[in-house]
Parts: structure tokens; C-alpha cells; sequence
């Protein structure tokens, strides 16, 4: 796995296909092994773990060991100076995985369970299920999915686009210097969104709706206004990219807070060694009105 994440993740040319295979060869002794049967000399391949070494270096570097750790990664990666781009998407990564894994528990604890039926004089006797008591414990290092009301009360609001992270390696393009906000409103069901479409300006308004088990925002009845409106129309959602696909494609909900909103592009099929261009969005809070007041 160490392997695997210096040559896919760091692009590392040492951990190359053809650079790994020669290095196992060299280090084993297979290319002499005929000769050196009969001598009884062995050798073994290693990972250097050596403390002063760069592979080391590279590796623990690059690990983001809570979901702490990664929130205050975010929080301080608000410049292309600030936190190396592979551990930005790192830290995006360790909360995708553990949202899988608390959204797969949820699913897997509200779903029907089939008990047998007795019967005593032709009365059914139905059995309280015991609730559901999840192994994980609730922390400061533990990932909190939260009910759909917290997570709807959090996400009204306004929010400034703060990065767009490729699903692994070290894509990440940072807004700091790109005006991109959006506005939800999660009593009416309705929102504003306004940001860069190329050269040109597109700014959105219109209603959404919300899958309160996969946490997913899908938008509707959108109006286009601006230098970029026409965009959404030659291009179609599917082939938008950068702010305007933050705010258009389907996204699903990982985390949600009084400060961070994290969400990834919905994706039907997507293999773990694919690389997904733009797959991460990372929100800021604004406060209400800082922008969407300026663009009534």
C-alpha cells in the first residue's frame, strides 16, 4: 500500500513500474540466481523506513491520521502557499472514506429488518427491535455524520468557493483570487449561485432538492443570467467544469459544519484507480448577504 501511494499518489520515479520490478530483481539476486544457488546466498527486497531517508519523508508527510487533522488541513489551505496539494486531497480522501463508512452503517441500520411472527391464541406477538447501538464512538477524532435536520440547518446559508481537488494525486485549484459563492436556503428549497464561466460571468437561481439518505442535492428549475448564461445550454451540465460544475452537477454531501461544506460530483460507476478531475469542492462560510446582497 506504501508502495502503491508513492507511485500513484507522489508520482515518485523511484516507485515506477519498471524501476520497482528492476529494484526487487537487483535486491533478490535473481538475475544471478543460478550461479548463486549452490552458494547459499540469499537476498531480500526492503522498504527504507530509515528515519533520514526520503521515502520516508514523502510518506508520513503526505498521512492525515484524524478527521481533525484533515479539517484543520482544510481550513488552513486557503492559498497555493499553505499546504501541499497532495495532502489537501489526502485530507479529502480520509473524509470520503469515512463518510462511506458511517453513511453505509446508517443505511445498513435503517433498513427493515424481517422477524418471525409468533402467534398466541391467534394474536401476532410483535417484538420491539432493539435499537441499533453503533460500535464507533463519538470524539473529536471521530467522523459525526449527523441527522438530515443538522445537516440541512448547517448548510443554510452562504458559502465562498474555496478549492476543487481531483479524487486523488495532487490536482487542486484554489478560488482565492476567483469570486465563486452560492446561497441555499433550506426552508424554501431554493437557492442563488454566482461564479467565473471562463472569461465570463454566470450567475444562477432556482430550487433543489435534497436525498435525505445519500445526501445528495440535485437542482431544478434554474434560471441563467449573465455574460456566461448561454454556456449552460451549449454545453450542457455534463461537460461544465470548475465553478460552474461545483454548482450545477449533482453533489453529494460529506461533511457540513459552521465553517467547512465539502461535497464530491456524483458519479454512477467510478473505479478506485481512476483519476476524477474536479471531484472535490471545498466551501467557506460567508456571512449572509456578503455577496448574494451585491448580486440582487
Amino acid at each position: 500500500e506504501s508502495m502503491r501511494f508513492m507511485r500513484e499518489e507522489l508520482k515518485s520515479e523511484a516507485f515506477s513500474r519498471k524501476q520497482v520490478k528492476q529494484t526487487f530483481v537487483d535486491a533478490t539476486g535473481l538475475a544471478n540466481i543460478a550461479q548463486n544457488f549452490d552458494d547459499k546466498i540469499y537476498n531480500t527486497a526492503y522498504v527504507d523506513l530509515d528515519r533520514g531517508g526520503g521515502f520516508y519523508r514523502k510518506l508520513t508527510e503526505s498521512v492525515v491520521r484524524s478527521i481533525r487533522e484533515a479539517r484543520q488541513i482544510l481550513l488552513k489551505a486557503t492559498d497555493s502557499g499553505e499546504v501541499e496539494r497532495v495532502k489537501v486531497v489526502q485530507a479529502l480522501r480520509s473524509i470520503e472514506r469515512k463518510f462511506d463508512d458511517a453513511l453505509r452503517e446508517e443505511i445498513k441500520r435503517n433498513a427493515p429488518k424481517e422477524e418471525p411472527v409468533a402467534f398466541m391464541n391467534g394474536v401476532p406477538i410483535v417484538n420491539k427491535q432493539e435499537e441499533f447501538e453503533s460500535a464507533s464512538k463519538v470524539g473529536m477524532d471521530s467522523f459525526n455524520l449527523g441527522d438530515v435536520t443538522q445537516m440541512k440547518e448547517n448548510m443554510s446559508g452562504e458559502w465562498k468557493l474555496q478549492l476543487i481537488a481531483d479524487s486523488k494525486g495532487d490536482g487542486v485549484s484554489f478560488y482565492n483570487k476567483t469570486l465563486s459563492w452560492q446561497y441555499f436556503d433550506t426552508d424554501e428549497m431554493s437557492y442563488n449561485a454566482s461564479g467565473p464561466a471562463g472569461f465570463l460571468k454566470l450567475t444562477q437561481t432556482g430550487k433543489f432538492d435534497f436525498d435525505e439518505e445519500l445526501r445528495i442535492i440535485t437542482r431544478k428549475e434554474v434560471e441563467s443570467r449573465g455574460s456566461g448564461a448561454f454556456l449552460t445550454d451549449l454545453l450542457g451540465t455534463s461537460n461544465l467544469s470548475g465553478a460552474m460544475a461545483s454548482t450545477n452537477l449533482e453533489q453529494q454531501i460529506l461533511s457540513v459544519d459552521s465553517e467547512l461544506l465539502i461535497t464530491r460530483v456524483v458519479v454512477e460507476k467510478r473505479s478506485s484507480l481512476d483519476t476524477m478531475k474536479e471531484y472535490f469542492s471545498v466551501w467557506r462560510r460567508a456571512e449572509t448577504g456578503q455577496f448574494s446582497e451585491k448580486n440582487q
